[in-house]
């Protein structure tokens, strides 16, 4: 048998004192086998990235978060995360694979990927400060959202909503999620104006919904959207600032202007207070 990522992994795991994991898919197989080699007693950080339409085919096992909480870790959600970066203690590995089976070659069919050490001109501190800076841990509250997601299921004979959702660019148009339900359901004349039918039409097409979802489905998966969206964990992440400040910094972070920075905000926050509360009562 070939000597595997997975096993390079595991052996230097074998008497680490600290394991920082970066990957946008994380399987839990793949998790546990590789904690599995980690003193119970070393430090562990995991950050991956989360979306309705990964969590929903299976790319990203939701719990992960319940395997790293039991070792006393760190979970983390950064929504723009693509790189795979693997720390163990002073050893950083970078590369293209995931924490998958089929990435770490532990399937019987692997992936070909690459995972080596960085070289000298990766500045791996430097990149750790802003994986950290950019990525949040998520509260027993907002998982639940997440974790009702995972459970959505497609119709027999329909595929998840034929690809990912587009967020890393999206702003939520409509200022009320509710009109995004009433265009899902094909009521579109029950919005006020057509201004926002249109603002509504464009949040779906960016989301992605996939068809025959029940209003309870649609509004989870509204609700990860939008917490997987770069621009609202921005939002998020500035929560207890005075409104003219933070707009000033979302206009300079996105490249627009500050009335739009803050008509956008307030958007989000609408998204935020009607779609997810709870997971979003506990911010600093």
């Amino acid at each position: 048998m070939s000597y595997t990522h997975g096993d390079l992994l595991g052996s230097l795991c074998a008497g680490a004192q600290r394991l920082i994991i970066a990957a946008p898919y994380i399987k839990t197989y793949a998790l546990a086998r590789l904690l599995a080699e980690l003193d119970p007693l070393a430090t562990l950080i995991c950050v991956t990235r989360w979306n309705p339409h990964d969590l929903a085919v299976g790319a990203s096992d939701a719990d992960c978060r319940a395997i790293v909480l039991r070792r006393g870790g760190s979970f983390r959600l950064h929504p723009s995360l693509h790189a795979k970066y693997y720390r163990i203690d002073d050893v950083v590995l970078i590369g293209s694979a995931n924490l998958t089976a089929s990435a770490l070659g532990w399937s019987a069919q692997p992936n070909l990927e690459i995972l080596c050490r960085a070289v000298d001109n990766f500045d791996a501190s430097a990149f750790q400060q802003e994986l950290m800076d950019g990525s949040r841990e998520i509260t027993d509250e907002e998982f639940a959202y997440w974790e009702s997601i995972s459970k959505i299921t497609a119709p027999t004979n329909q595929p998840i909503a034929g690809g990912q959702p587009v967020l890393e660019t999206w702003r939520p148009s409509t200022r009320d999620p509710r009109n995004v339900e009433l265009a899902y359901q094909g009521r579109e004349d029950d919005i006020a104006s057509l201004d926002e039918q249109s603002a509504a039409q464009r949040d779906i097409q960016a989301l992605l919904i996939p068809p025959g979802l029940n209003d309870e489905q649609v509004r989870a998966w509204a609700s990860g959207c939008l917490l997987a969206a770069p621009f609202a964990n921005s939002v998020m992440r500035l929560h207890g600032i005075d409104t003219p400040t933070a707009s000033r910094i979302l206009a300079e972070n996105y490249s627009i202007n500050i009335t739009e920075a803050r008509r956008d905000m307030e958007t989000v926050q609408n998204w935020l207070a009607f779609l997810a509360p709870e997971a979003t009562s506990k911010l600093p």
